[in-house]
């Protein structure tokens, strides 16, 4: 079965095949957004639930059936997970107050900080 993946912050296998479907950052490979690949079933309930990727034919279809049920907040969750934002933190997160935190882990202004001089 195939999915389509929705980010491009995954890693690749050390062990899978070069392919035009992949970059390359700092030595490490990942693929790029909008790849489609083949999967066991296992790994696409596992990527679509997690907001990884998207179904790309039938077959992931009826694997992952139910997989546009609160799309949106899983999307957000994993957004969160990707930037590091604590679990104390993500309340904050979603009302907008942050956008991330810098290289010292203070919080990054949110739209409140675009008014302020």
């Amino acid at each position: 079965m195939q999915i389509r993946l929705i980010r491009d912050d995954l890693g690749v296998a050390a062990s899978a095949p070069d392919s035009d479907q992949m970059t390359e950052q700092g030595g490490r490979r990942f693929w790029l957004r909008g790849a489609v690949i083949e999967v066991p079933e296992r790994a696409a309930v596992l990527l679509v639930g997690n907001g990884d990727a998207e179904p790309a034919d039938d077959e992931a279809e009826r694997a992952c059936a139910g997989w546009k049920n609160n799309r949106q907040q899983v999307l957000l969750s994993r957004e969160m997970l990707a930037r590091g934002i604590e679990p104390e933190d993500r309340e904050a997160f979603r009302a907008g107050e942050f956008t991330g935190y810098d290289q010292n882990g203070n919080k990054i202004g949110g739209s409140d900080d675009e008014d302020s001089d």
